[in-house]
This record gives C-alpha cells, structure tokens and sequence, in this order.
C-alpha cells in the first residue's frame, strides 16, 4: 500500500467519522460550537454529506491503483472548505482554535496530496530525459 492510499483511506475514515459526530451530536458535537435550533439542523444535515464525502475519499483510494485525478479534485474540495474557514475569520473573527488545526488540514491537504501522488506515479516515458 501506498502512503497516498494510506493517506485517502484515513482521510475517508476520518470525514466518515466527523460526518457521524455531526449527525448524532449536532452543535454540540464540535468542540467550540453552539447555536440555536437552526445551527443544530444544519449540522446534523452536513454530517451525512461530509461522511459522503469521506465515503468518495475511500472510494478513490480502493483500487489497485488509486485515483489521484479524483483524489486532486477532493482534496481541492477540502481547500475550498479552508478558504470558507478564512472567509469568516475576515468576516466574523477567529473561532474556537480547534479549527485552526482543521484550517491547516484543509490548506494543506492538495499540497500532500500532489507530493504522495507524484512519488506513487513514475513519470511517464514522454517526460523522462
């Protein structure tokens, strides 16, 4: 196994597992989260699609050779999530510090994707010298 395999499937176990806190828990089930009815709701909805999203994570990450076109496109997706995190610290200030630490995943997660998928994918014969 390959560390970009290793590296989807925890990524996919890890949003499988956050998506079913969000769903059983709510609000409350994120350190630093609170809010009405209304919050609650929300979170209990995104919990599925995030476990989704985790499920396409595994998904890629299942064959022999692992999808790194879709696994770049994922992890983009994450990235998006990051700048939304950045968005509402311009807007709204900086939330509890247990999403810095999912800040700097969501940053990070195209660049480590790219580097395990260009060390598990040998370049192809057009680009060797």
């Amino acid at each position: 196994m390959t560390a970009l395999t290793t590296m989807a499937r925890v990524t996919g176990w890890a949003c499988i597992a956050i998506g079913g806190i969000q769903l059983v828990g709510g609000a409350r089930g994120e350190p630093g989260m609170t809010g009405d009815a209304t919050v609650d709701s929300h979170v209990r909805f995104m919990g599925p699609v995030f476990a989704g999203y985790g499920v396409g994570w595994l998904d890629a990450a299942a064959a022999e050779k692992p999808d790194l076109n879709r696994m770049r496109l994922l992890a983009g997706l994450m990235a998006v999530g990051g700048l939304g995190r950045l968005a509402t610290r311009a807007t709204l200030g900086r939330p509890h510090r247990f999403h810095d630490v999912l800040l700097a995943v969501e940053l990070a997660a195209p660049v480590v994707t790219e580097v395990l998928g260009r060390r598990a994918t040998p370049p192809s014969p057009a680009f060797r010298r």
